[in-house]
């Protein structure tokens, strides 16, 4: 039997703050990403594509560069025979969007995260799309350090960071692979960007990682099996700092 408190990480500071990860998924992947370090990244737009398959993981916006709400876009079309046309901002539905290929194409490693405690069930409800199983990385700075080793022996280059989620009604301007819409923020996502991308998928292999994971457990259970209350990380250590901020990782 089990039992998870993760609250203090080796080889993290005295005030560095909390950063548990946990990557959900089916038993037969989960084995292979803790004995084999296999991590299957799929491209942005992969995930943009799921919106209509998924309701859980579906984002129209996922793999854009740029996203305009109609009231700040002023578009303009030239044809030699119509002559030009200015769209109405009252004509448009909904958000324009506009994505390069290099963006859309870079492949991506989805994590959940805790960066402080929580009481109550630790999921939304609707996780139960991401899979049947789990694993808990029982050493965030040691992962991380394999993966940006792993990824320097490929020759490629990578970044990993907090999702921050914002208002879809309202906000113009640049997103990409760390910026989603508002209505995904109980993800609590954390990603791994590699590019150049490969499409459809790549296949980085990080080495085994058994020593630094939990076993591969029942999704269903992560409440009795995880114990992430305020009570248990003051035991464990963990300070409450007065404004939590986790950098992106190079």
């Amino acid at each position: 039997d089990e039992t998870y408190a993760v609250w203090r990480c080796d080889g993290m500071k005295p005030d560095e703050h909390l950063l548990v990860l946990f990557k959900f998924g089916h038993e037969e992947h989960l084995t292979s990403f803790r004995q084999q370090g296999q991590m299957h990244m799929r491209t942005m737009r992969y995930f943009a594509e799921k919106e209509q398959e998924n309701p859980a993981r579906g984002d129209r916006f996922e793999g854009a560069s740029k996203i305009f709400q109609p009231a700040d876009l002023k578009m303009t079309f030239s044809h030699p025979i119509i002559g030009t046309h200015e769209v109405d901002s009252n004509d448009l539905t909904g958000p324009v969007t506009f994505s390069y290929n290099v963006e859309a194409e870079q492949n991506v490693f989805c994590m959940f995260s805790l960066i402080e405690p929580t009481t109550g069930p630790l999921l939304h409800q609707d996780y139960l799309h991401f899979g049947s199983h789990f694993v808990l990385i029982l050493n965030t700075p040691e992962f991380l350090r394999r993966v940006k080793e792993g990824l320097k022996a490929l020759g490629l280059q990578g970044k990993a960071g907090l999702v921050e989620y914002y208002d879809e009604a309202s906000y113009s301007g640049k997103v990409g692979p760390f910026l989603k819409p508002r209505r995904f923020a109980y993800q609590k996502e954390f990603r791994i960007i590699t590019k150049p991308g490969q499409v459809p998928f790549r296949d980085l292999m990080i080495g085994d990682i058994s020593d630094i994971t939990s076993s591969v457990l029942p999704l269903n259970d992560i409440d009795k099996l995880v114990d992430f209350s305020e009570k248990t990380a003051i035991a464990g250590g963990w300070v409450k700092l007065e404004s939590p901020n986790t950098p992106n990782h190079d």
